[in-house]
């Protein structure tokens, strides 16, 4: 560790970066593996101009992104300590959606050059609550494509998320929350684009054999 990381507290260690908080107040990624943070930046800053409540950027090096720090807990966090309030909290999520729905995806962002614009690792330990509503965080798996698959990949992370068994119906209110603030038309399309988020999701890194059966319930549920 460099005398540099000594001088800021960890806040999160991802599965490729690094959060730190800074001694003047703002949050440091740092990409572990050298990833350049710079396309992830220039993302962000564009959602801010379309209204996406994000982190408003300082700067961005290759392997630095520096940006303001918004206090409050992640959503995740806001379920495990208020799971009444799951159901709100799924309807807040799906609100994050329909926001994305209105954002042109810009023409630097990689992926299908006439597709939407999809986070596609939405789900509540990427939102934080922060004073003046819900922020989305972490956009480095940003991409052009449909954006049913970006819903599904939502659906699928609070539904099969390994969980010890009282969290259980707070994660089922949260998913019934977050499906009703879903368009209908949305809804259907997103059950057929669950095999595809699937894919995804399963792809990123090893699952365990629970989680990757709960998967493959639900894409049946869904497809049947």
């Amino acid at each position: 560790m460099t005398s540099r990381d000594e001088a800021h507290r960890l806040l999160a260690s991802g599965r490729e970066a690094d959060v730190y908080l800074r001694p003047d107040g703002l949050l440091v990624k740092r990409s572990r593996a050298g990833r350049d943070l710079g396309p992830e930046a220039e993302l962000m800053r564009y959602l801010r101009r379309h209204g996406i409540p994000v982190p408003r950027v300082a700067h961005a090096s290759e392997q630095d992104l520096v940006m303001e720090y918004v206090p409050g807990p992640r959503m995740s966090q806001e379920l495990d300590a208020k799971p009444w309030r799951a159901g709100a909290l799924g309807r807040e999520l799906a609100e994050l959606h329909r926001r994305l729905d209105e954002v042109p995806a810009p023409t630097f962002l990689d992926g299908d050059g006439d597709g939407d614009l999809l986070h596609l690792d939405l789900h509540p330990g990427n939102v934080v609550m922060g004073p003046d509503g819900p922020v989305v965080v972490d956009w480095g798996s940003a991409r052009k494509g449909d954006r049913k698959v970006d819903v599904a990949l939502s659906w699928l992370a609070i539904a099969v998320a390994p969980l010890r068994p009282f969290k259980r119906l707070a994660r089922s209110r949260l998913v019934r929350g977050f499906l009703s603030g879903v368009d209908h038309s949305v809804r259907v399309e997103a059950r057929r684009a669950m095999p595809a988020a699937a894919a995804i999701r399963l792809a990123r890194h090893q699952r365990d054999a629970a989680e990757v059966n709960a998967v493959r319930r639900l894409v049946r549920d869904c497809t049947d």
